[in-house]
């Protein structure tokens, strides 16, 4: 039918994962349609499910990670584990234009359901105050948006300007259980936790860009609203009422400018202002006794970035970017224990670097990428917390100085067969705020790929085989901040392969 189109993609992925106890099934379906009631206008309808079954079989110590990094602490085993996650979402979107105006309006809802078996022990649990072993949660959630954009010749260039509006709202029933029944783990127990969170954001907007022949000037500014309340239906001896609200307004501008040096590269620079706000998990363990933390304050930052866009020559692409990020108020991790982490605000912070992108065609058939990432990111003053006092200076954990990806490609102009090289390179990473723990190793991989795509018709298909990690190497490849008990790291893959194929028909 004329003015509609559709596209529809389902998607199953099941592993035994590396380790022990690490198995997952994953299940996806989207849909999306289009329809053009007028050349003037469109209406998007998207639909996506999502279900997932994982074991977890936590960080590692650095004893075990060096023994015997494909296996588990027995926590996981005793406790068994694991977290269902099962997820619907819907939305609509329409545009309509007005000669050089545009009006677009969105909105969506949602529905998401967990539930997570965590190692916590179960004498930790004879605590009045702890919310039990197990997460367990339903969440109703929704948005709608509007914006309208406007396009004018002004001063000789092109001045387009947005205005905009986004509120959206999210309602937990949130339920907490012992991980334990008498002597049996890892199973569902007692009542410990019941209540009702909601968080709403309400953002007002304009932003405008002004395109010259040689300038090009932006600038915006927004207002940002964030509210949290929290009713507790769960009150019981030891443990009182911990109910409450909080909100946080902040209102954020941008400026940004480009010039074109010449026909082939261009200069850039842009100034901001963030807000961040702690989010709903945040507040959850962060008070005393493990109770909600209406006292976290948001944090606030300001962003400084330059750097150049250029065209070294007909086949190869430069992008260079020098950056700063200074934060105040930081949201760092506390502690984290048994899969729950409580948070604090740091004081100041910075991240400093700069990032590199490089994209060159050798030749009709060949071509390379390389991504370069330095990031200093350490904290720029000292402060308390959970361990003691962090000396100004350290290093932000999780961060990793270096970071680096490159491929060469090589694709037959007419057959459609494509193969690649891969590497990957990281720094070494800190697993904790006084930087005295072992860290992660940087470490280096390689990976190859190979594939073919045909069009038969209307169909095309695509087929891939890869293999990832093809020398073998052990290495960390995330890390849980914080960890009280010291399980900081999170092997990455060995080597391992993977065949695909595609399926797309056009009607």
């Amino acid at each position: 039918m004329d003015g509609i189109s559709y596209v529809t993609d389902v998607s199953r992925f099941a592993a035994d994962g590396e380790r022990q106890h690490s198995s997952v099934q994953r299940d996806q379906g989207y849909a999306k349609l289009s329809y053009a009631p007028s050349s003037d206008g469109r209406l998007t309808l998207v639909a996506n499910a999502f279900r997932q079954q994982a074991e977890d079989p936590l960080g590692l110590t650095w004893g075990r990670y060096q023994s015997a990094p494909r296996t588990v602490e027995n926590a996981a085993l005793q406790y068994n584990t694991r977290k269902s996650i099962d997820q619907s979402q819907g939305g609509l979107s329409y545009e309509h234009r007005f000669g050089e105006q545009r009006l677009q309006v969105s909105a969506y809802v949602g529905q998401r359901s967990v539930v997570q078996y965590q190692s916590i022990p179960s004498f930790v649990q004879a605590n009045p105050t702890h919310s039990g072993g197990v997460i367990d949660f339903d969440r109703q959630y929704g948005g709608v948006s509007g914006r309208w954009i406007a396009r004018q010749t002004l001063a000789g260039g092109q001045l387009t300007t947005t205005l905009g509006v986004d509120y959206e709202q999210s309602t937990d029933e949130r339920r907490g259980y012992e991980n334990f029944v008498g002597a049996t783990l890892g199973v569902r127990g007692a009542l410990r936790r019941n209540e009702t969170d909601q968080v709403s954001s309400f953002d007002q907007y304009v932003q405008s860009e002004w395109q010259g022949e040689r300038w090009a000037f932006s600038g915006g500014i927004r207002h940002s609203r964030v509210a949290f309340r929290v009713d507790d239906h769960y009150i019981a001896v030891g443990n009182g009422n911990d109910s409450g609200q909080v909100h946080y307004d902040q209102t954020t501008p941008t400026l940004g400018l480009v010039f074109r040096a010449t026909p082939t590269i261009n200069l850039y620079a842009s100034a901001a202002r963030g807000f961040e706000t702690p989010s709903m998990n945040e507040l959850f363990y962060s008070g005393a006794g493990g109770s909600f933390s209406f006292a976290l304050k948001p944090s606030t930052s300001v962003h400084l970035e330059t750097g150049l866009k250029a065209m070294l020559n007909d086949s190869s692409r430069l992008d260079l970017a020098l950056f700063q990020v200074s934060t105040r108020d930081e949201l760092i991790v506390s502690a984290s224990s048994g899969g729950r982490t409580s948070y604090q605000n740091a004081g100041k912070t910075r991240r400093r670097g700069l990032e590199l992108g490089l994209d060159t065609k050798w030749a009709p058939q060949w071509k390379s990428r390389l991504a370069l990432t330095h990031l200093e990111a350490i904290y720029d003053e000292s402060f308390t917390g959970s361990s003691g006092t962090v000396a100004a200076g350290n290093r932000l954990p999780a961060v990793p100085q270096l970071q680096l990806f490159t491929d060469l490609v090589w694709r037959h102009p007419a057959n459609g067969w494509h193969a690649a090289v891969e590497g990957m390179a990281r720094g070494e990473v800190m697993v904790e705020d006084m930087n005295t723990r072992q860290a992660a190793p940087g470490f280096a991989i390689a990976n190859l790929r190979v594939g073919v795509d045909r069009q038969l018709g209307a169909l095309k298909v695509g087929t891939f085989a890869r293999i990832d990690n093809l020398f073998d190497r052990h290495y960390v490849g995330s890390v849980v901040v914080g960890d009280g008990n010291g399980r900081f790291y999170e092997p990455g893959a060995g080597r391992n392969w993977l065949l695909g194929m595609s399926l797309g028909y056009r009607f």
